[in-house]
């Protein structure tokens, strides 16, 4: 599969046809002059005020999640919780969560439509994922569960939070653990309304929300309704995206934070109904609503995911790397002793370090400036671009 240029991947066709969808996996951000400098000022001035903000107001909301959960045993917290805890601690963490998106600029949510109850549509799916900011989502759906990986209760707050949303959790390291998030999200999608209804992010990674990634089959499953959710941000300067290769975190979180405002669009569209044929097959069903959400989006339906921290296409039966060059890359670095993600030379067995782009270069025996920015760019870039596999 022949390389295009870095926004776009050439087609397998080389007959004239349809213009290649653009690469959802690569975010550009054009700042001219007057916004660098309008960035520089609003940056200096705005973003550390709204950050500190936000995270007095995250820590805030640990309490109202502890006191949820606590003195509750497993068994209790396998049925949905109800009573006092149920009304002050949710409307507590609705209205915080609320103050704790406005502190970071998102001053306005619009909604359009009207969300389905936990009767007619017992789960949620909501695309495009393009942005760690997307659990705002979770705001106009009334703090539905969600779907979470097990290790991410370690995490300080978010452990809290997720206990508090008696989430459903993956572990990634135990085989079984798939299975038992399956049978989970069955029984609870199909308990007759008794529990509130399950939110999936069904692509699985973030994007730049110009194309649709693979819906995963996990929200499909049951073989319930669905109701799909699209979230839009309409803003003139798009500082949100967080795709493969891009801004990072941390220059995402700065660039809007700096914005005076920032817009979230949060449209809810007819409750989606499978078919026999869908309720068997859930690819099927997850195609379907894929293609669906794709068409109100206005944006192209693609075959694209990712795999090993790599983003692929799947052509039939296969799974091609988007950029091959780099996964040739990777191979080739990691026989160098290198490791993606962290750029770490081994240096003794259980040992590494970070090495600097010089270094980089001097182990491989590079000498192409270029080049060697290049792939050590990538390797940094993957760092923490994982996939959800379920």
């Amino acid at each position: 599969m022949s390389q295009g240029s870095p926004g776009d991947w050439a087609p397998l066709d080389p007959t004239p046809g349809p213009p290649a969808p653009p690469n959802p996996f690569v975010h550009e951000l054009h700042l001219s002059r007057l916004q660098r400098v309008k960035f520089c000022l609003l940056g200096a001035l705005l973003a550390p005020i709204r950050v500190l903000l936000a995270f007095i107001v995250l820590f805030l909301l640990w309490p109202f999640a502890w006191l949820q959960v606590a003195g509750l045993t497993e068994e209790q917290l396998q049925e949905p919780i109800t009573g006092w805890r149920k009304t002050v601690c949710h409307h507590g963490v609705l209205g915080l969560s609320r103050l704790l998106f406005f502190l970071l600029g998102f001053l306005r949510i619009r909604v359009r439509g009207q969300r389905a109850s936990r009767l007619q549509a017992p789960v949620l799916v909501a695309a495009p994922h393009s942005t760690f900011f997307d659990p705002i989502v979770l705001l106009p759906c009334d703090l539905p569960k969600v779907v979470s990986r097990a290790e991410n209760l370690s995490v300080p707050v978010i452990g809290a939070l997720l206990r508090f949303n008696q989430a459903i959790l993956v572990s990634r390291h135990d085989p079984a653990s798939r299975r038992r998030v399956v049978e989970e999200v069955r029984r609870r999608a199909t308990s007759g309304g008794k529990w509130p209804q399950v939110l999936f992010l069904p692509e699985g990674t973030c994007s730049n929300k110009k194309a649709l990634l693979k819906f995963k089959p996990g929200a499909f499953i049951a073989g319930v309704p669905v109701q799909p959710v699209l979230i839009r941000y309409p803003n003139s300067l798009d500082t949100t995206s967080w795709a493969w290769r891009g801004p990072g975190v941390l220059k995402v979180l700065w660039l809007t934070a700096s914005q005076p405002c920032s817009i979230v669009d949060v449209e809810f569209l007819p409750v989606y109904r499978p078919s026999p044929e869908e309720s068997r097959d859930p690819t099927l069903y997850a195609n379907n609503v894929q293609r669906v959400m794709a068409q109100a989006l206005g944006i192209p339906a693609t075959e694209c995911e990712f795999v090993e921290s790599l983003p692929v296409i799947v052509v039939g039966r296969l799974k091609v790397a988007l950029e091959p060059q780099l996964w040739e890359l990777g191979k080739v670095l990691r026989k160098a002793g290198l490791s993606p993600g962290c750029v770490d030379a081994g240096t003794e067995p259980g040992r590494s370090r970070r090495i600097s782009q010089e270094e980089f270069a001097k182990q491989l025996q590079l000498s192409d400036s270029q080049m060697v920015a290049g792939a050590f760019s990538y390797f940094q870039q993957v760092k923490g671009r994982g996939c959800s596999k379920f």
